[in-house]
């Protein structure tokens, strides 16, 4: 499975937003396709998180694309569940018939043979072409659709709404709406609790001589993904949280030595809100991932999703224990890492949760509490960084010194302390 990290990677970087499929059994969409996408992005969606609660998300991204799209095309059964998050989550069946002896004989079957798999959540829109004026050609449309509700409509689900090309009403948007987030929401819970059971089994296998961090990671990671996608994004956040916890317990199982990383150019710049600063593909080793950027990735996600949720005060919180307690890591390892390397780190990533976190908050709209709580972790940001710069000067003085000599790598170190030292020691 972990082959197929590299195209895991590269799937979730292209995907913002769930799929609709749309079967367009009778050339329809290029009538339908500027109405229905002025539908986007679906309003009001009522969907379940994980506890199978009820959230309403107000805005949910989603795209139409035809079941012809290359996009869509099929896969290898194991890549289709590896990357079902990016499966569609509905597909609207377009129809029309203008007669009852062809609906019975040709398109009937037809749709049968469609929506026969019972993994896919589809409903069916009858395109009317009659004209108002024309009652003829009015009345059997009425009688096709209502032959077509009988055939694909149960007790327990309807299945079928009618879209009048000549104008549909608001009756008929309310309905497809409707149909629409019923289908994403089943489609959902279902691969919630498919990637729940995948992650449930290989947890198991936690202490185990079979046990891969890397397969856990991907579908760990599809999951949350998928609650990021549908704007569930609480859920994504404890998923990352879980997945933290699960590393941090196997990277410090007993087992042959494993790289921590930081020894590549600008590993010293912390990149703590940037997920994509390297491929997940370059930090693998063997069935884990390389401690240094690996616990970096996990934090910048957390974060990204903790400003989706207008929380910057919680990302502040969260950075200076990260800062504090990954520098305690680093200290460890201060004997593989470059000169300076440790302080340098923390010096950026005190700067980048300064100003990042700054940015997005607003005082305006918080208590006075959390007001008070955010200038305090800003305060001990900056003192941090402060206390990394002195270390740092003392450093590259002594080092300086006994040395006497140059390198480039040394300039680049001049110029971020004396860029910390201005910023630190401006902020008093």
């Amino acid at each position: 499975m972990a082959n197929y990290l590299a195209q895991f990677q590269t799937i979730k970087s292209s995907s913002d937003r769930i799929v609709i499929a749309v079967e367009d059994v009778s050339d329809l969409w290029l009538n339908v396709k500027d109405s229905f996408e002025q539908r986007l992005p679906v309003k009001k969606a009522c969907l379940n998180n994980k506890a199978r609660n009820p959230v309403l998300v107000e805005n949910l991204p989603a795209e139409f694309i035809q079941t012809t799209d290359s996009r869509l095309r099929s896969r290898f059964p194991q890549e289709q569940y590896l990357f079902w998050f990016r499966e569609p989550y509905a597909t609207v069946v377009l129809v029309t018939c203008e007669d009852l002896d062809e609906f019975k004989t040709i398109l009937k079957p037809r749709l049968k043979l469609i929506v026969q798999n019972d993994e896919r959540e589809w409903f069916i829109v009858f395109v009317s072409k009659a004209h108002p004026s024309n009652d003829q050609a009015t009345k059997m449309a009425k009688k096709v659709y209502a032959r077509l509700e009988a055939d694909f409509n149960t007790k327990k689900r309807e299945r079928c709404c009618k879209f009048d090309l000549h104008g549909p009403d608001d009756e008929f948007w309310d309905d497809f709406d409707s149909k629409m987030v019923d289908c994403i929401r089943n489609t959902l819970d279902k691969r919630v609790q498919f990637y729940e059971e995948e992650n449930r089994r290989l947890s198991e296998q936690r202490f185990t001589p079979i046990w891969n961090f890397c397969n856990f990671f991907i579908l760990k990671e599809s999951l949350a993904f998928m609650f990021e996608v549908t704007n569930l994004h609480e859920d994504s956040l404890r998923e990352y949280d879980e997945l933290e916890l699960c590393y941090s317990e196997s990277v410090n199982l007993p087992g042959k030595p494993r790289e921590f990383g930081g020894l590549e150019t600008g590993d010293d710049q912390a990149a703590l809100l940037n997920p994509g600063f390297k491929a997940l593909t370059q930090i693998v080793q063997d069935d884990v991932f390389r401690e240094f950027e690996f616990r970096q990735y996990i934090f910048a996600c957390q974060a990204k999703l903790l400003f989706k949720l207008s929380r910057p005060v919680e990302v502040a919180a969260r950075g200076y224990a990260f800062v504090v307690s990954f520098s305690k890591t680093l200290a460890l390892h201060e004997n593989a890492l470059p000169f300076c390397f440790r302080e340098v780190w923390v010096i950026t990533a005190c700067l980048g949760l300064i100003k990042s976190t700054s940015t997005q908050y607003d005082g305006g709209v918080v208590a006075i509490d959390s007001e008070k709580e955010f200038y305090r972790l800003q305060g001990d940001l900056y003192s941090l960084c402060r206390a990394k710069v002195y270390e740092a000067c003392l450093f590259d003085w002594l080092w300086g010194w006994n040395r006497k000599k140059s390198s480039q790598q040394c300039l680049i170190k001049h110029a971020i302390l004396a860029k910390a030292s201005y910023l630190a020691f401006d902020s008093t």
